[in-house]
């Protein structure tokens, strides 16, 4: 199968580098749209769309901490702007990413946002994504309750990244209370329709049982699983522009201890014309591929349980077309079982067999 109009934009890359730097996710409703956004003067597109007022709305301990970008990041299209909240109770981010202008692939992208529910009321286009913690996520992951929106030729990424209940004093985090602050959030800031606002019910917590995610399409669980000779299911967590496989036993060496993952860059194959440092040309698999072969620690640092064996990770970047692919196998690897080696061919001839 091929992908078609999947991008890993720089966007999304820069904001989620923003995020982790800060921090190392409803019921329908109703309500009235603002008559126009206020502005803050910062300078900053995206800090004067979420001024440090309407943050403090969607959490109090936003008020004040914004963190302002006179310019877009290198690479990035996007205006950034964040705010953060740190008590006893955990860390929350809130972050905004405004492209404007966005060019029509770029908001054709944010429009297929896969895995994401329609909110009337926004813009020309509005849905809400909740990942993470809030679709099963294990190893501390953080609970996201994500708006995607497009008005004219701007698009919106409004998210907050709240602390995962992984202690006692953590709440839970309420993804339908949060996605309704999202919306009226986005309304005060002059992205309101004109219509009442409805905002979907966040999906009950824990793995999806379906997803709409064309990476994840590109090759099922079930063949990840006969690839490197799994004997659990592994779960399937999409992600935006990405998908990865987590299979049954993280901390025990061998086959089940597998995180196989896929990340897709449309437009992406020049990357693969430069220099990689330690990477060794693979031969046979798209128009070029690159392998590079690693370790690091086990354990807790790697959000595994704990293990003297180190994780051996080998990313295989493949170039095919225009478009790059990026296929990451993340193992413990048995003294009984599969060497490095043997598992290094099982990833070669998976991804052999994946069209993208």
């Amino acid at each position: 199968m091929r992908v078609h109009r999947i991008r890993a934009s720089r966007q999304r890359l820069a904001l989620c580098a923003a995020l982790v730097l800060l921090l190392g996710a409803c019921a329908p409703g109703s309500t009235t749209p603002s008559a126009g956004p206020p502005s803050s003067g910062s300078g900053n597109p995206a800090c004067d769309l979420i001024t440090p007022q309407i943050a403090a709305k969607v959490d109090p301990g936003f008020a004040g901490t914004g963190h302002n970008q006179a310019a877009k990041p290198p690479g990035s299209p996007a205006y950034l702007c964040s705010y953060t909240s740190k008590s006893a109770q955990g860390m929350n981010a809130l972050s905004v990413a405004l492209t404007s202008p966005a060019s029509a692939a770029q908001l054709a992208e944010a429009k297929q946002t896969p895995d994401c529910s329609p909110v009337a009321g926004i813009g020309d286009f509005g849905c809400f994504q909740w990942t993470g913690w809030f679709r099963g996520e294990a190893g501390g992951a953080s609970a996201n309750t994500v708006l995607k929106a497009v008005r004219g030729n701007e698009s919106l990424d409004l998210r907050v990244v709240a602390t995962p209940p992984i202690a006692s004093g953590i709440p839970v985090p309420d993804g339908n209370a949060t996605a309704r602050a999202l919306a009226q959030a986005a309304v005060e800031a002059g992205w309101g329709s004109g219509s009442a606002l409805s905002v979907p019910s966040a999906p009950p917590v824990g793995p999806q049982a379906t997803t709409d995610n064309p990476v994840c399409a590109l090759v099922s669980a079930e063949e990840v699983k006969r690839a490197f000779d799994a004997t659990t299911q592994a779960q399937v967590l999409p992600g935006e522009g990405n998908c990865r496989y987590t299979f049954g036993a993280l901390g025990t060496p061998g086959p089940d201890s597998l995180v196989f993952s896929i990340e897709f860059h449309q437009g992406g194959a020049s990357w693969l014309s430069r220099p990689v440092p330690d990477g060794q040309n693979i031969e046979g698999v798209g128009d070029r591929a690159i392998l590079i072969v690693r370790t690091e620690p086990g354990g807790p640092k790697a959000l595994r349980p704990p293990s003297d064996v180190p994780v051996t990770v080998m990313s295989l970047m493949v170039a095919r077309g225009q478009n790059m692919a990026i296929f990451v196998a993340e193992v413990l690897v048995s003294p009984t079982g599969a060497t490095t080696e043997q598992t290094k061919d099982k990833l070669i001839a998976l991804v052999k067999g994946i069209d993208f």
